[in-house]
């Protein structure tokens, strides 16, 4: 794929502000050279780990809240994957396309974007008041809070790793 990277800076998006910018930077470099998807499944996997063991330390649960929040969580965090997967496939679409985009193209890949913004929305609507009812509703306001800066940094890191349209 000519613009490869794009996906790999999705992956290091997903996780670079929960590190310092050499680790980000150290990330980038190496996974350009990966040849397949499964370097980047298990780079991805590497990523939502350190990214659990950050929010466990953001969040500042004692040991029985976090099991209550963990368990919501846990969920939370593979819905996410599977949307983030559909970020994917646009970045990917967006790639393989870049240097040829049409009108209807570049149209129906900023509608599925919104579409993936409003199910990211709607994502953690629903695990706010999963989170809320398992445990308190301050918790459940932690969570989006640490949920928003790590969202916003992975979409700041994203999406200045993709060029703009030419046209």
């Amino acid at each position: 794929m000519k613009f490869k990277h794009l996906a790999f800076a999705f992956a290091v998006g997903s996780f670079s502000m929960l590190n310092n910018p050499v680790y980000a930077e150290e990330a980038a470099a190496s996974s350009t050279s990966a040849e397949d998807g499964e370097d980047l499944k298990m780079f991805r996997f590497a990523l939502r780990m350190d990214r659990l063991e950050f929010v466990k330390s953001a969040m500042q649960l004692d040991e029985a809240q976090e099991q209550k929040f963990l368990e919501q969580y846990d969920r939370y965090d593979i819905a996410l994957k599977a949307l983030n997967d559909e970020r994917l496939a646009i970045i990917e679409e967006y790639a393989a396309n870049f240097d040829k985009i049409t009108d209807k193209e570049a149209d129906v890949l900023v509608k599925r974007s919104f579409d993936f913004r409003k199910k990211r929305t709607a994502l953690l609507e629903k695990y706010y008041e999963l989170v809320a009812k398992a445990t308190s509703k301050v918790i459940a306001a932690r969570f989006l809070q640490v949920e928003s800066v790590l969202q916003g940094t992975a979409d700041v890191t994203i999406g200045s790793s993709i060029p703009l349209m030419e046209k």
